[in-house]
């Protein structure tokens, strides 16, 4: 195997082992916290600690690069996957301190973690490689919505509660994953594409320039015409990601008493994301990205409508042990299970194709871009998880259906826009 390929199944397998940690954590946190009812830390705890994570992450974005320029991609990699180990273990016992503290440096790591993710992957890739690894890349990263939920579901069993035994071995087990994907990143080699000795030794210097230049570069391309048009669809996405990332999942622990069902419906929402890409990519070619966002739209408001009706009202807010409003129709689990699969469709078909849009409109000059796109996912993500434990499920639906279909008017306007038009060509940086 030479280098470059090594470096990219090494980055793979460790994101697959701290997204595996993190993903199955953050599904699972509310319910947890829920559960233990002391220190502090209640049933709403768990959507104020993503709140301050997505924000700090959204933050964080903009200087990334140039903390990467800096230290070299190994040593960022490294030191930014520290605080998710840290999160996890914390949640051996948690407190309110520490979980919002950790969530902040976690937040913070992931800005990082993310921007050296692309330094690496761009560097390894030579020639017309880099499709090629990038879907390497995204085969490791896809199977950790899998991993720690397949653990979890075959651990938990029939327990109906998440005390402190199961919760000590729950977050062990985590965290031992998470540690090895950091170390991991620790074997990653320079070669001739990759880092050079300086890289690694941590003694890039960084100018003043260097940390303002993306947010000026990110300002000038956030006010195209072009972008105005994206930021529809963009911010559907960060109200998709609060749903399925935190409150689905804490919906089926509010309905269903088996705590093991929650791993169920997190791995029905890894199947869904993980076949988007696959699906989506391949009908795009056939009936394009407006298309693929079409389709997505109607799989999004087919789930919302069946997440109302079969959904008690208070299944994202309650306290109680369960929901106690009655829903329109009895709630069932193999349906629920059917949602998972639809939610991460429809999710995986927005992002898929805004990803590609972003990268055909700016192709001259694609970071900035995708920094204003991060960087509105998250902040709009974390809003939602402020108010989605107050909110009652049919209005965080309401939400989610009347952005879902602003963002496709706005997604099909701009792909309908003809391409010498479209295209940002200009790559020259604001003075």
């Amino acid at each position: 195997m030479n280098r470059n390929l090594y470096n990219i199944h090494i980055l793979g397998i460790g994101f697959m082992l701290v997204f595996s940690a993190f993903i199955t954590a953050s599904f699972i946190e509310s319910i947890v916290f829920k559960d233990l009812n002391r220190n502090g830390i209640g049933a709403k705890t768990g959507f104020y600690s993503l709140a301050i994570i997505y924000t700090c992450l959204g933050i964080a974005n903009w200087f990334s690069p140039a903390v990467v320029k800096r230290l070299g991609c190994k040593i960022s990699l490294f030191l930014s996957a520290l605080p998710y180990t840290g999160f996890i273990f914390s949640m051996y016992e948690p407190y309110l301190w520490s979980v919002y503290t950790l969530s902040a440096l976690l937040g913070a790591g992931g800005g990082v973690i993310w921007t050296a993710n692309g330094e690496v992957i761009a560097k390894n890739s030579p020639g017309d490689t880099k499709a090629k690894n990038t879907g390497i890349f995204w085969s490791w990263f896809n199977s950790s919505m899998l991993m720690g939920n397949i653990f979890l579901f075959f651990y938990l069993g029939d327990a109906e509660t998440i005390g402190d035994k199961q919760r000590h071995v729950i977050y062990l087990v985590l965290g031992v994953l998470c540690t090895l994907g950091t170390f991991s990143f620790l074997l990653l080699r320079p070669n001739d594409l990759s880092l050079t000795e300086n890289d690694e030794a941590g003694i890039v210097p960084v100018q003043a320039e260097s940390i303002i230049q993306p947010i000026k570069d990110a300002i000038k391309f956030g006010t195209t015409w072009q972008m105005r048009f994206l930021y529809c669809a963009i911010m559907f996405t960060g109200f998709s990601l609060n749903f399925w990332s935190s409150v689905f999942i804490t919906v089926i622990g509010n309905v269903f008493p088996k705590r093991s069902y929650l791993a169920l419906g997190g791995i029905c929402t890894g199947v869904g994301e993980i076949s988007a890409g696959f699906i989506w990519g391949r009908l795009s070619n056939k009936i394009g990205r407006h298309g693929v966002v079409m389709c997505s739209t109607v799989i999004n408001c087919v789930l919302y409508y069946l997440a109302f009706i079969s959904f008690p009202f208070d299944a994202a807010t309650t306290t109680a042990k369960v929901a106690q409003d009655n829903p329109i129709i009895a709630s069932s689990l193999p349906l629920t299970l059917a949602m998972g699969v639809l939610l991460g469709l429809g999710d995986g078909g927005f992002n898929v194709s805004i990803y590609a849009a972003l990268g055909t409109v700016f192709e001259a000059n694609p970071a900035p871009a995708f920094a204003v796109f991060k960087f509105v996912q998250s902040m709009v993500g974390a809003g939602a998880f402020l108010y989605c434990g107050h909110l009652l499920l049919p209005y965080q639906l309401g939400i989610l259906a009347l952005s879902c279909l602003a963002g496709c008017v706005c997604f099909t306007l701009l792909e309908r826009t003809p391409a010498q038009v479209l295209v940002v060509v200009e790559e020259t940086h604001i003075d």
